[in-house]
């Protein structure tokens, strides 16, 4: 399963941009810390590997020959893909990082390198998203309306994870339906309200139109050989 040598490139090169962004922290701030305020990327690197591990148990789910493991490791990607399209979020950093004189003119090293760790590590995270999302979405079924409504499904599911885990009130993330399971549940059931549909429909919709695009771009180097 591990001899696949794409995935273990992916994680060469997941950790090649980790250790850029914490090479990037002690020489700009220091110190090595998760706190965005101080240090975007170190946040960034964190990111980034919650969204690996929702990509890898999608690779683990589908390779996997025994159905034990797939229950668990599919579960697990579950629990973990909103941390990849969550990344889109982060882009509330531009304003909260980059004065606008200091983006216009990029005149800073430092603010060079955190702008494109930001933009590197969002376009990363989708990626990550989408590509798990397709590789799920094969292992299921071949017929497009099952893949479609299950597009909606994960993707909606995966709005919800994005709220509750940008939410100022909440700020919660996958490893509290391990620790706290039932109170994590309950507070993911109370997001779900009139109020919080529009943030939970936008991020559904473009999360379907990501993984839609992914599709069609990997269509085209097969209509492009016959």
């Amino acid at each position: 399963m591990l001899k696949d040598k794409k995935f273990i490139g992916l994680q060469v090169f997941t950790l090649a941009y980790i250790m850029f962004c914490i090479l990037a922290s002690l020489i700009f701030t220091g110190e090595i810390t998760l706190h965005t305020n101080i240090n975007l990327p170190m946040s960034m690197a964190w990111n980034i590997i919650l969204a690996l591990i929702a990509f890898d148990f999608s690779y683990f789910f589908v390779t996997s020959k025994n159905i034990i493991g797939q229950v668990i490791f599919g579960l697990i990607w579950l629990i973990f893909y909103p941390n990849t399209f969550y990344l889109l979020t982060d882009a509330k950093h531009f304003s909260d990082w980059f004065p606008a004189d200091s983006v216009s003119n990029l005149s800073s090293i430092r603010t060079v390198v955190n702008f494109n760790i930001l933009i590197f590590g969002i376009i990363f995270g989708v990626v990550l998203g989408a590509w798990s999302a397709r590789l799920v979405l094969e292992r299921f079924t071949k017929k497009i309306t099952w893949k479609i409504l299950i597009t909606i499904l994960l993707s909606f599911l995966g709005a919800i994870g994005i709220f509750v885990g940008r939410s100022a009130s909440l700020r919660l993330n996958s490893w509290d339906l391990f620790t706290q399971p039932y109170q994590t549940f309950l507070l993911i059931l109370r997001s779900i309200s009139q109020e919080n549909l529009p943030f939970i429909l936008s991020f559904m919709l473009t999360q379907c139109a990501i993984i839609l695009l992914f599709y069609l771009a990997v269509d085209f180097p097969k209509k492009a050989r016959k």
